[in-house]
């Protein structure tokens, strides 16, 4: 079996205390490696270029999170992981607690610029899903809460089909209720289709 790797040129920079600080202290790339959700797939892609591999659908061993830094700015946000790294320079940080990856990348979902991938690389955190149920029912913009709703649904826990239907219940955007039922869509058999024909059957919005 082929595997296709491409891989970084490291420079390995003791931690700093703030997590934001270390990352924002020189342009260009940082990065570093978190516990990445049981299940999740490799990450194979790079800026607009995704490889694949003869056996791509391998579970991944760690998350990769990569942020490119302009002017003391994130200005973007990439993923990846250990079995298919793309090519660049890249300061890599060791031993980044996941906590503090959660906690910076929270600080950045505000912003205009890499909010929504923000939510993507803290949904693919190991420890992330009580982060990812607030951002879904508690953040003030409806493109987040639809993001957080979309990744609620691909995690399974007890407290999934709770939130996707308080979400459907009490959202005011149609947007994000469609992620929602989306979300619902996702859960096992059992679990999904008798909330789907209930939904169906029952509720008061034609959309939903």
């Amino acid at each position: 079996m082929k595997t296709i790797a491409f891989l970084f040129a490291l420079v390995a920079l003791p931690l700093q205390a703030d997590l934001a600080s270390d990352i924002r202290s020189a342009d260009g790339w940082t990065g570093y490696s978190v516990p990445v959700i049981d299940g999740r797939h490799t990450l194979c892609s790079w800026d607009s270029v995704t490889v694949m591999e003869d056996d791509w659908d391998r579970p991944a061993t760690a998350l990769l999170v990569m942020y490119e830094v302009v002017r003391g700015e994130v200005e973007r946000i990439r993923l990846s992981s250990p079995e298919c790294r793309a090519t660049a320079q890249v300061r890599w940080l060791e031993n980044v607690r996941p906590q503090d990856s959660i906690r910076f990348l929270r600080s950045l979902i505000d912003g205009k610029i890499v909010g929504k991938k923000a939510v993507t690389a803290l949904a693919l955190h190991e420890d992330a899903q009580d982060e990812l149920l607030w951002l879904a029912r508690r953040h003030p913009s409806p493109s987040i809460r639809s993001s957080a709703l979309f990744w609620v649904g691909s995690r399974a826990g007890g407290r999934t089909a709770e939130t996707l239907r308080d979400a459907i219940e009490h959202d005011p955007e149609d947007e994000v209720k469609s992620k929602a039922v989306f979300g619902i869509a996702q859960l096992p058999d059992d679990e999904s289709i008798p909330i789907l024909i209930e939904l169906l059957n029952t509720h008061r919005s034609r959309s939903v």
